[in-house]
């Protein structure tokens, strides 16, 4: 007869803590955050820096961010295993959000739909929101309007800090084109944060969705080539080119042409096939090439412009408006495309589908979500309103966000709009 195996245990009946942490570092995070509300003491153990530095190396991921937000109702984003199935749902303060540069970071950028100068930067293991101003660096005070902005964030490489630029274009009506003021903003430095006036970038931006990326510690924004008046040192600016800028010098460096064979395709059916990503390190520039292949050119030498075609993936079908997102340690490309989550398996040229609502735009989320380290300075404020943080404006006994300030204003605005309308209506019906 086959004897039961007994387990040890110690006099009290609870595991040792060693065990304790060998077995739930193997869970997934949903549930150890649910699991934090056991006992203070599991509630210590599961937000330890140590534990969450363990449980993140057992947990590589990456996991695949959605945001939704309809007409007047605030945005929802998604946190999805590569399943399809949601990790975390985490509500925004905006209204008719959409995600914008989420890759390869620890925090997630969401910005509104019909104002794209409204951008909020959020840590999704705290819930923790950072409003990033919009009134311009002081440095670009004499600019009465601005126009659509290209922008990016990413982290320093040497020191952590989370940066974003921006490009925004001035109205000039005397040129042929408009030129292109730049700024940088350090989320870091909390309710001090304000926008810092930079050079241009050599040749135009566009501003365009997946026409910029962030690889170590640079951001490459894709030229707006369609224009052909715009020049770099006295030459037509080539098709496929990028303006790259220093986040930690906070300064460009320069254009970097585009693969050759890319370039010599049509200004306007190539600026729509074109696209930039990070995949192993890599800038990588996806050409959709008249949407019957996926080409994956890597950068191998910037300063010479030396690239690699080192996928490509056919399929006209199966790689429509596809976008790279990752490449994982087992050589599968992840792709999101409308509707779906794609992995494609390069060696037997398949792919395996999972569905996913709310995959207009789409983000990947490295960090781990049992992080309780605030991102942002304890010196940052929080609204009174939404709570975010950011640089608030005090209006005593209160302390506003800009979005909110202007909601406030609006309603201030419909209130005395109606009082005067019940002053007319009052008079009329004196005088009647």
């Amino acid at each position: 007869m086959q004897q039961k195996v007994r387990v040890a245990a110690s006099s009290n009946g609870v595991l040792p803590e060693d065990m304790l942490r060998h077995i739930l570092v193997r869970l997934p995070a949903k549930t150890l955050c649910l699991f934090r509300a056991v006992s203070r003491s599991w509630r210590s153990l599961l937000s330890d820096p140590l534990f969450v530095a363990a449980h993140k190396s057992h947990h590589p991921g990456p996991l695949i961010v959605t945001c939704s937000g309809e007409s007047f109702e605030r945005g929802t984003i998604e946190i999805l295993d590569l399943s399809g199935h949601v990790v975390k749902r985490i509500a925004t303060s905006m209204k008719n959000a959409r995600l914008e540069c989420t890759r390869h970071l620890d925090l997630i950028c969401v910005a509104r739909n019909e104002h794209r100068s409204t951008r909020h930067v959020i840590n999704p293991a705290t819930g923790d929101t950072f409003a990033l101003p919009s009134r311009s660096a002081k440095e670009h005070a004499h600019v009465k309007k601005f126009f659509p902005q290209s922008f990016d964030f990413g982290q320093v490489v040497s020191t952590g800090e989370y940066k974003a630029l921006r490009c925004v274009s001035i109205d000039d009506s005397y040129g042929e084109c408009s030129p292109m003021l730049c700024e940088v903003i350090t989320l870091d430095d909390g309710r001090h944060a304000r926008w810092r006036g930079k050079q241009g970038p050599p040749a135009p931006v566009t501003s365009n969705r997946n026409k910029s990326v962030v690889v170590n510690g640079v951001v490459y924004f894709l030229v707006d080539f369609l224009n052909k008046y715009f020049t770099f040192c006295g030459d037509h600016v080539k098709p496929g080119s990028m303006a790259s800028f220093n986040l930690e010098t906070e300064e460009w460096m320069g254009i970097v042409q585009g693969p050759m064979p890319v370039c010599n395709g049509g200004y306007f059916s190539l600026f729509m096939e074109l696209s930039l990503v990070c995949l192993d390190g890599f800038l990588v520039m996806a050409h959709n090439s008249e949407y019957s292949s996926l080409d994956l050119w890597f950068l191998m030498d910037a300063e010479e412009s030396v690239w690699n075609k080192r996928y490509s993936i056919d399929g006209q079908h199966e790689i429509l408006f596809a976008q790279p997102l990752e490449i994982l340690s087992d050589g599968r490309i992840v792709l999101s495309a409308p509707g779906r989550l794609r992995l494609y398996n390069p060696i037997t040229k398949t792919f395996t589908d999972f569905e996913m609502r709310n995959s207009t735009f789409v983000g990947t989320y490295t960090g781990s979500l049992l992080s309780t380290e605030s991102t942002f300075t304890s010196e940052a404020e929080r609204c009174t309103i939404c709570g975010c943080y950011g640089t608030l404006e005090a209006i005593e006994p209160y302390a506003l966000c800009e979005d909110c300030m202007s909601h406030q204003a609006l309603l201030l605005l419909q209130r005395l709009e109606g009082c005067a309308e019940l002053g007319t209506l009052s008079r009329i019906t004196n005088c009647q």
